[in-house]
């Protein structure tokens, strides 16, 4: 009957301790909760520790559930809190404590659990977790690109209206000389001042019109004469 009870009976299964930042990812100066779950019902004392480990040498504080007295640990620099529950407060974080953290906790069966958490700190004026660096450095790559842009647009503008201006000025060396309306402005003589062929030649006018007086007196004196 023994033996078939112990073939039966499993240890019961619980649940692996996990730690959560609250936030997930803070920014420089502010707090931040590294939250505990899922820890067992009759824990004596918690432990915590900066890097994925149980270093001693690296141990922040400790808490004993029975005197509900914490003990600050080597890597304690009085910014940290621990509450009953095993959670960790930091307060004023700064970029310095970013990294891995361990909560060591240890129930009355003299059983050890572990749980590691990430903490991601980015600096406060950074809203997107970039670092200042590289947000300067993107932002300065955006406006060279922008200049380089511009400034390739206006020399195609110059280039295009330099070579219309010089046709411009090609078809006005070009023009005929003898248009009258487009002659040369260099030119002293204009087209009003040249002779025309009536004030140049006066006999023209008398052969086209010619003056029946001249004629008539002509007359007069053959008959007188003959």
């Amino acid at each position: 009957m023994s033996v078939s009870l112990l073939t039966f009976w499993t240890p019961p299964t619980t649940a692996q301790v996990t730690v959560e930042s609250v936030p997930p990812s803070v920014a420089e100066g502010k707090d931040v909760l590294l939250s505990v779950h899922n820890a067992p019902g009759d824990p004596i004392g918690y432990g915590w520790f900066r890097g994925d480990t149980a270093e001693p040498s690296l141990q922040i504080v400790s808490y004993a559930v029975d005197t509900q007295n914490s003990t600050a640990g080597p890597a304690h620099s009085g910014r940290e809190t621990i509450y009953p529950n095993g959670s960790l407060l930091f307060q004023n974080i700064s970029l310095n404590d970013t990294g891995y953290y361990t909560v060591q906790i240890t129930n009355r069966d003299i059983q050890v659990e572990k749980g590691t958490v990430q903490l991601r700190v980015f600096h406060e004026r950074s809203t997107t977790g970039l670092p200042v660096g590289s947000i300067i450095g993107i932002a300065v790559g955006v406006l060279v690109g922008l200049a380089l842009a511009a400034a390739l647009g206006c020399l195609l503008f110059h280039t295009r209206t330099g070579r219309a201006s010089g046709c411009c000025d090609l078809r006005e060396l070009w023009r005929p000389a003898s248009t009258p309306r487009h002659g040369p402005a260099s030119s002293s003589a204009s087209p009003d001042s040249l002779p025309s062929p009536t004030t140049a030649v006066p006999i023209y006018q008398e052969l086209r019109h010619p003056d029946t007086n001249i004629y008539c007196q002509i007359d007069h004196k053959a008959e007188m004469a003959s």
